[in-house]
Formats: C-alpha cells, sequence, structure tokens
C-alpha cells in the first residue's frame, strides 16, 4: 500500500496537520491572532496568553451539556468566545479578567461576534472575585496565572457543579521556562486535582488537565 505523499509521517508533521486543520475551523481565528499581537505589542508584562485548544474548549463546553461556564483569564476574549459559542444559545459564561483594558477589548469583541448578552466580565483579581460567587458551573476552564492555581483550589471545588467539568491550563510550564513563577503552586494543584477523591483528572500532553467532580 502506498502512502499519500500528503500523509503525515512523523510527530512534527501530525502536529502541523493538527494546528492547520484546527485553524482552519476555527470561527474566532481573528481574535486569536489579535491577542497574539497584543502581546507582542505590550512586552512580557502583558497577561494575554490565548488559549491554544479553543476549538477544543467549544467542542468540550458543548458535550458538558452545561449552562453556566466560567473561565478565568479573559485576555481579549478568545476562550470565553469559543466557551459561548459551542455551549449553545442558552448557555452563560463568566470570565474573570483584572485587567480594564483587556475587558473593555473583549467587550468589543463579545458584541461583534453577538454573545455579549450571554458571556460577562467578572472585573477583579481572580481570588477575590472567586470568593463572592455562589452559584455553581457545569464547566469552568482556568488559564490564570499559575502561581494562584493552588490557593483557587478549594473555590474552584466549592463551585464545580457535580459532574462538572474544569479544564485547566499551563500545568507543565517548566518545560518551556523552568524559572518561571509560579510553578511551585501549579506542582501543589497538580497534585490536589489527581489525588482528591471528590475528583478524576487526566492529563494530556498539551498540558491540560480535565478534571470531573464526582
Amino acid at each position: 500500500m502506498t502512502l499519500s505523499p500528503h500523509e503525515p509521517r512523523s510527530a512534527q508533521d501530525v502536529a502541523v496537520w493538527v494546528r492547520e486543520r484546527t485553524a482552519a475551523v476555527d470561527e474566532f481565528r481573528e481574535v486569536y491572532d489579535a491577542s497574539q499581537a497584543h502581546r507582542i505589542e505590550h512586552g512580557g508584562d502583558c497577561t494575554v496568553y490565548p488559549s491554544s485548544v479553543g476549538p477544543l474548549l467549544g467542542t468540550l463546553a458543548r458535550i458538558s451539556g452545561a449552562q453556566r461556564l466560567l473561565e478565568i483569564g479573559c485576555g481579549l476574549g478568545y476562550g470565553a468566545l469559543c466557551m459561548a459559542r459551542g455551549s449553545g444559545d442558552l448557555a452563560t459564561v463568566d470570565t474573570i479578567e483584572r485587567d480594564d483594558g483587556h475587558a473593555a477589548l473583549a467587550r468589543a469583541n463579545f458584541e461583534r461576534h453577538g454573545v455579549s448578552h450571554r458571556v460577562q466580565i467578572l472585573a477583579g483579581d481572580a481570588l477575590e472575585v472567586l470568593a463572592t460567587l455562589t452559584m455553581p458551573y457545569g464547566f469552568m476552564f482556568i488559564d490564570s496565572d499559575p502561581d494562584e492555581y493552588a490557593a483557587s483550589f478549594d473555590h474552584l471545588i466549592r463551585l464545580l457543579a457535580p459532574d462538572g467539568l474544569l479544564v485547566t491550563s499551563n500545568l507543565f510550564l517548566a518545560q518551556y521556562a523552568p524559572d518561571i513563577p509560579g510553578l511551585e503552586e501549579a506542582a501543589q494543584y497538580r497534585e490536589r486535582i489527581s489525588s482528591d477523591p471528590q475528583l478524576r483528572t487526566v492529563f494530556l500532553p498539551s498540558g491540560l488537565a480535565l478534571t470531573v467532580r464526582r
């Protein structure tokens, strides 16, 4: 059997193939690209890091059936857009963002894509905002500073509905920058989501963790 010349033949080829096909079906790709450009323009202190798994977020949100969704780390709104579209027209998304400038840009993106009536930005520091929330969420995406992960754990579990799905990113950042702040806190968080008896967690090589509350 002769393979097509376009058949991916290495791990790198597969990664390129997946990246290209994913980008081709990503209806919010321009927001992702704008987010990347924004970070480059504003330098190392900029906190806009759009998730590389936006379409996956939308698919997971749809599968979960969640009607209330929470994101920590809004940036310019890319992740929240994917979650809002994936979860359907009746679902609502709360997204936490501490930078007023980023929040303003995100609101403009939500308005432009017709989801502003379903997406609410909760302004402020993540830990402070989490402490004020009481209603459970069926789907949560954590994409904030790793140094807040361990401290946020109890709030996240308190807010995660039974059978709800918690998606966490940035859990293996040492492979990119071994001196990045927050590695110890991220490690503590990894241990808690993998050992807590009320949770079922699987880890993906991309650095994501998928956690279901029993």
